[in-house]
């Protein structure tokens, strides 16, 4: 995956990481194989740092539940729904504990 496939919230926390470490970007880089090159393997380790991490969600509320009221049930599966999403907009991976 280069920078160009990374969802533009990694892209662009990663881009700005890289400036400021290595004080060029992706303008420099496509002027310079040598930059260009370190780009592309900060971008590869960048990304396999994120696969790496996965970040455990609880259960969502079974429905049938006679212990969860309605209210409750949706409240609780709307956040672990609107976390996922959040979590996953960054290039980390969600699983749900069993």
């Amino acid at each position: 995956m280069s920078i160009h496939d990374m969802p533009e919230g990694m892209k662009s926390e990663f881009l700005s990481a890289f400036r400021a470490e290595f004080g060029f970007g992706e303008m420099a880089a496509a002027a310079n194989d040598d930059a260009a090159a370190v780009l592309k393997a900060a971008a590869w380790a960048w990304q396999e740092s994120r696969a790496a991490v996965v970040v455990d969600l609880p259960e969502r509320a079974p429905n049938d539940d006679p212990y969860v009221g309605e209210p409750w049930d949706c409240g609780h599966n709307a956040a672990i729904d609107e976390c996922r999403e959040a979590i996953e907009a960054q290039g980390l991976k969600c699983e749900v504990k069993p």
